[in-house]
């Protein structure tokens, strides 16, 4: 579990992380020689039982409101500093509507200094009463004296009861780690370090750093100077990667490949701070913090939202910057003398939303939890979702698979599909069933599934199972007479336009319809121009399969062993050429690779 200080400036957080751990979180001397915490200060704190809680010591100033907000972003519980002497002052109430933006509800109140005061139980009062209607309400409120230990064993064992009831996100969730430092080890190379607010890191795993590189192999992994093979949430991790220092700045984040976009434009759930005195609706230039990113943004939201309610809305980003789904924010805006600049704050519904969205598509994503996906395909309608595209919305674990639809889409189009089959039965008899090749793969093959045996794929159609190919009886009575003219002509067979000459009855719709059903029932066959009754071509076909396998064939030998004239020979050949009968080589023809095939009496 991360516990994170919190509490207005020299009101003791730092003394009192000395005191519990022994780590003085002060390390930069301009830290030590002003007294005041600058940057965040790390400690780890083994309580009495051998649990081990780790510590973010934050900087109360209100001019780093910024820094205090990178380690918030973390924090499982808070310990919470109110100087005795001093009692709630304004960046006590700005770090605890930080707090209930980020979703910290459970903490600790250590009254610090209680030495100086002479009735502890009425300041203790007077700060329940000023904790009434914040995160920390009825939370245990502990005098305490960091110098002489005072109050330090109730501390620990508040601290315990939180440790206990703390529920560490599922092992299976995506990894997110915001990176807020970046430098290099002499023998290890680059370090990153982070609070890993989610998923699993292992020795030997592979991440993605966003923005940087795609793939960073994790060298070594630490924990307040303790080696790891695997860190879990709720821990301060140093995570050795294998890339350049150069490649990674301060607010990347690691996560798996390709699950965390970069963006400028997301949809949020967004909750306004309890003290703001008009409604959150729309805003531009607040200044949104994520992880260790700062950014300035412009908010609308779907409704005006009054103080202390949660409402729906989109942001969009002045440059993008990396958007986990589901990830913690602030919002701040114009500073309040009394409760500091933060306005409210939220979550991500969706890192990378269409451009046009309902308002009741975002307020179902706000309430969905895991029904997300399912929204989110919905909504897509026919287009679908890709799978793996998901995870950069939702913070669901990466898959690959096919492209899904929603159930009723799904419906929809085998409905459809089966209207336009019967469709198609229907205006073209005379064909074997609707070309697959004109329809929507990925929601065919999803119709299809649906539809199971009321119709059937085959050879690139769609029909239904009791469709045979037929003609009408106009179109049967005028296909015995082509076959008739095609057979009559012999090999010479009939070209189109001798068909259309000796037809003139037909036109050239009727004509090719019914030369079409007749080449797929093996009546006919083309050969260049011409159509060729098929027996004629076939015994052809034997003819030169069987002479060809003795000896290479020239034109002429073709000729007389066929019995065509010089200018079907050519056009005969070529056909055969493409069957793989025969094979040119140079004036000759030898045997192709079907011609034992086509030489057999079967064949």
């Amino acid at each position: 579990m991360l516990l994170g200080t919190a509490g207005h400036v020299d009101h003791g957080k730092t003394t009192l992380v000395r005191a519990l751990t022994g780590v003085d979180c002060d390390r930069l001397e301009a830290e030590q020689a002003r007294g005041i915490t600058i940057e965040l200060g790390f400690a780890a704190w083994d309580l009495p039982d051998g649990r081990r809680v780790d510590i973010v010591d934050v900087p109360g100033h209100e001019r780093l409101v910024r820094t205090m907000l990178v380690g918030a972003g973390g924090m499982d519980a808070v310990l919470l500093a109110i100087a005795a002497d001093s009692g709630v002052m304004p960046q006590t109430r700005e770090h605890l509507a930080a707090c209930a933006a980020l979703g910290i509800t459970r903490g600790v109140v250590a009254l610090t200094r209680a030495d100086l005061v002479e009735d502890v139980d009425a300041v203790k009062a007077a700060v329940a009463a000023d904790l009434d209607g914040t995160v920390l309400a009825g939370a245990p409120l502990i005098p305490v004296c960091a110098l002489s230990g005072e109050g330090i064993p109730e501390l620990t064992a508040a601290v315990a009861e939180l440790l206990d009831a703390w529920q560490p996100p599922p092992d299976d969730a995506p990894v997110f780690l915001p990176v807020d430092r970046v430098f290099t080890i002499d023998g290890a190379g680059t370090v990153v370090t982070g609070t890993l607010i989610r998923g699993v890191l292992r020795v030997g795993d592979t991440v993605a750093v966003v923005p940087g590189p795609d793939k960073a192999r994790i060298r070594g992994l630490q924990n307040h100077g303790v080696t790891l093979e695997e860190a879990r949430p709720g821990r301060r991790i140093a995570v050795n990667l294998a890339v350049p220092k150069a490649a990674i700045s301060r607010g990347a984040v690691l996560g798996p490949a390709g699950a965390i976009a970069e963006g400028q434009v997301l949809d949020v759930a967004v909750q306004a701070a309890a003290h703001l005195l008009k409604p959150l609706h729309r805003l531009r230039g607040v200044t949104l913090h994520l992880g260790a990113s700062r950014v300035l943004a412009d908010l609308r939201t779907d409704s005006p939202i009054e103080s202390g309610t949660w409402g729906t809305g989109r942001v969009r980003l002045e440059r993008a910057i990396p958007l986990p789904p589901g990830a913690r924010f602030v919002l701040r805006g114009a500073a309040d003398r009394q409760h500091g600049a933060v306005i409210g704050g939220g979550r991500v519904l969706d890192a990378t939303p269409p451009r046009k969205r309902a308002a009741a598509i975002r307020a179902r994503l706000a309430e969905a939890g895991a029904e997300g996906v399912a929204i989110l395909i919905e909504e897509a309608g026919k287009r679908g979702i890709d799978p793996s595209s998901l995870a950069q919305r939702l913070p669901v674990t990466p898959r690959e698979g096919a492209r899904l639809f929603a159930p009723s889409i799904i419906d929809a189009a085998a409905a459809d599909l089966l209207a336009q089959v019967d469709a198609w039965h229907a205006d073209h008899p005379e064909l074997p069933g609707l070309p697959a090749a004109q329809l929507r793969a990925p929601l065919t093959r999803e119709a299809l599934a649906r539809i199971g045996a009321a119709l059937v794929h085959d050879q690139g159609v769609l029909r239904r199972p009791d469709h045979a190919a037929a003609l009408s009886a106009d179109d049967a009575l005028f296909a015995r007479k082509l076959l008739r003219a095609v057979g009559r002509a012999g090999l010479d067979g009939q070209s189109l336009a001798e068909l259309d000459v000796r037809f003139v009855h037909a036109d050239a719709p009727q004509i090719e319809r019914v030369l079409a059903h007749l080449i797929r029932v093996d009546r006919i066959v083309r050969v260049s121009d011409s159509w060729v009754a098929a027996r004629e071509a076939y015994a052809l076909r034997q003819t030169t399969a069987q002479a060809v396998l003795s000896r290479p064939l020239t034109v002429a030998d073709f000729k007389t062993l066929t019995g065509t004239t010089r200018r079907r020979a050519i056009p005969f050949l070529e056909w055969l050429d493409g069957l793989g009968v025969t094979r040119r080589d140079g004036s000759t023809r030898v045997a192709g690779p079907k011609a034992q095939t086509y030489a057999n009496p079967d064949g």
